[in-house]
């Protein structure tokens, strides 16, 4: 008999410093997020094809590196997902309590590595697999009118042994547990509420590498390198504030004068989702710089907007709950 998404659950758990191995009193017991899916999984082993002379058929094979991807999706419903690519947080306060990422000391130079446990009730045998040395190398948020606040996780994973088969439980965390939607959500940039948005997306890529030595398919350590975060939005065309920071970056604004940045103190890029004032999710950005500006609807009788695409240098990520400790 076929087997549904009814039959398979997903959870993970935060590594240590052993590439490979859950930290010390971990497990993986935690959801990505609510109605969250396995988009694609595929593991490989990079086989290299052995060709001889005086025939033209394949040899033999070899095998190179063992490597897996795994593409997640959910709906935002708890920060703990940030830990991933900004490290673990900073927690104070008293119920509620805050969680900063990345902490005081700043942004992590080194990777924080996640293990994946696949639980499959199988039609003849259960089958548990364990994705180990996960990196996320990526998260792309998305919020528009009408919708749920869309986010998806691409894993990059190095290590993976035989599948178990006693089958295991599904997640229990997190604790608290909302879901966001576009009504949830606002969004300031450049010092000023954005009126009439209609849609912001944010991606944050650690650009982390799986690190390969010699004495072993599987992937010994891990890596990152630079921060890289982008993004857009979509809002009616009200006055020529984007436009004028757009073109001070070249010095052809009304003032002539040059900007590096849009400026606009706390306010430069903040994006809150928020479900009450003892449990919300802040997402600040600094040094802000706009790629390109867009104009759609110079058309009869439809709503003209503004399309604009973004980079940041810097993130910090503030939620605010119930919960003492990250999850």
């Amino acid at each position: 008999m076929v087997r549904t998404g009814a039959h398979v659950y997903v959870k993970y758990g935060w590594e240590g410093s052993t590439y490979g191995t859950l930290a010390s009193g971990k497990s993986a017991d935690k959801k990505f997020g609510l109605q969250d899916k396995v988009s694609t999984l595929t593991l490989t082993n990079n086989k290299v094809n052995l060709n001889k002379l005086n025939q033209n058929t394949v040899d033999k094979f070899a095998y190179g590196q063992q490597s897996g991807t795994a593409s997640m999706s959910f709906t935002l419903s708890n920060p703990w997902i940030f830990g991933t690519v900004l490290g673990a947080p900073t927690t104070a306060g008293s119920n509620p309590y805050t969680h900063t990422y990345p902490q005081t000391a700043g942004l992590p130079k080194t990777s924080r590595t996640i293990q994946i446990e696949l639980g499959y009730d199988g039609v003849s045998a259960d089958i548990v697999r364990t994705l180990k040395g996960g990196l996320v190398g990526s998260i792309a948020i998305n919020a528009a009118v009408g919708g749920l606040v869309d986010c998806s996780a691409d894993v990059t994973y190095g290590k993976e042994s035989a599948p178990s088969t006693s089958l295991g439980t599904a997640p229990t965390k997190p604790t608290v547990e909302f879901p966001y939607t576009f009504a949830h959500a606002e969004l300031f940039f450049g010092g000023a509420e954005v009126l009439q948005c209609q849609d912001v997306s944010l991606n944050i890529s650690q650009n982390a590498e799986l690190l390969y030595g010699l004495n072993s398919h599987q992937a010994v350590d891990s890596y990152k390198r630079v921060l890289d975060l982008t993004g857009s939005f979509k809002a009616s065309w009200i006055n020529k504030d984007l436009l004028e920071k757009l073109l001070a970056q070249i010095s052809q604004d009304t003032a002539g004068a040059y900007q590096e940045t849009i400026g606009g103190g706390a306010t430069e890029f903040r994006l809150t989702f928020e479900k009450s004032s003892t449990e919300k999710i802040v997402i600040s950005c600094t040094g802000i710089t706009l790629n390109d500006l867009g104009i759609s609807g110079l058309e009869p009788v439809e709503p003209v907007f503004q399309d604009i695409s973004y980079t940041a240098k810097t993130i910090s990520v503030v939620a605010t709950n119930t919960t003492s400790a990250e999850e």
